[in-house]
């Protein structure tokens, strides 16, 4: 089971072992989010940020949303609410402002360096054109707009706080089935038809005409779910048209796998699948985890996707 601190203004706490916890990490969800239930400890009130270990390893880093004390006959417990650092970025609103030709550096130190965090995962070669931030965006959204024009991919900060700019995961390749590294106890498999976008029009001339368009090789022909993406206001392009296309194709198909275990691995990590029924798949990733526990047992439900 993992085991927690949390930081209160006379240091670091060591709280006792959990009576029950959850943990929910999933890639297209900027923060990690953990309920930990543990027998009362004096100071825990005064709690700011929970920290959760694997053995030695932090697996999260986060500040405290929601403390709950409760009373029963003898019984005094403590539930604890609380989402990674993703979730200072998505709580703060961000200064209005455009940047040209903008370095990550310049990035980092406006908008993640003030917050807490140490440093960043990626190259300092500025993105050339403009970024906007209007009224009513948040530091996150900052961050992900960046990184969507710069890499054509959505930044991670993972579970123990470190920021990844163009989203990738440097790990190892999980090999899930009973003969592999990780087993499991039950598998399904999911096709989700109705995610697929069939084809995706652009406006790319002055008129209301979308008169380009940009075909989904992997979609149905009986089957048609249509956008539209205005290419003149700022506000799509074909690259754009691309990523729903790619999207829609990567949500289609998904296999939860439930492990009677702890597995604490990132959210992004490369996976493969060896199953008599659901069969053999490379080109995987992880894409969500809930892992729930108690003093009886444990358990991880991995959720897997194709990459795209």
């Amino acid at each position: 089971m993992l085991k927690f601190k949390m930081t209160t203004h006379r240091g670091m706490l060591l709280l006792p072992s959990p009576v029950t916890v959850v943990y929910n990490s999933e890639f297209s969800v900027p923060a990690d989010d953990v309920t930990v239930e543990f027998p009362y400890i004096k100071g825990c009130e005064d709690g700011n940020f929970l920290y959760g270990f694997d053995g030695e390893n932090l697996v999260f880093k986060g500040q405290i949303d929601e403390i709950i004390t409760k009373s029963s006959g003898e019984k005094i417990t403590v539930k604890i609410t609380a989402r990674s650092m993703a979730g200072i970025l998505l709580d703060n609103e961000a200064e209005p402002c455009i940047y040209f030709n903008a370095s990550s550096s310049v990035i980092f130190e406006r908008h993640l360096q003030p917050f807490g965090f140490n440093g960043y995962i990626g190259d300092n070669n500025p993105y050339f054109g403009y970024i906007k931030i209007s009224k009513g965006m948040s530091q996150w959204q900052v961050l992900e707009n960046y990184c969507v024009n710069k890499y054509g991919k959505k930044p991670r900060i993972t579970g123990d706080g470190r920021v990844i700019l163009n989203g990738g995961i440097n790990g190892e390749v999980l090999c899930f089935g009973n003969n592999e590294s990780y087993r499991y106890i039950s598998a399904e498999s999911r096709i989700k038809r109705y995610k697929v976008i069939s084809d995706v029009r652009l406006k790319v001339k002055q008129g209301n005409r979308y008169g380009s368009v940009i075909k989904n090789s992997l979609a149905d022909t009986r089957l048609v779910r249509r956008r539209y993406v205005d290419a003149l206001t700022g506000g799509g392009s074909v690259g754009t048209a691309d990523r729903i296309i790619s999207t829609s194709n990567g949500n289609a198909f998904e296999i939860e796998l439930v492990c009677p275990y702890m597995l604490m691995c990132e959210v992004g990590n490369k996976a493969t699948i060896n199953d008599e029924v659901i069969g053999s798949y490379d080109g995987l990733y992880v894409h969500k985890i809930r892992y729930t526990a108690d003093s009886k047992s444990e358990k991880t439900v991995i959720t897997l996707k194709k990459e795209i």
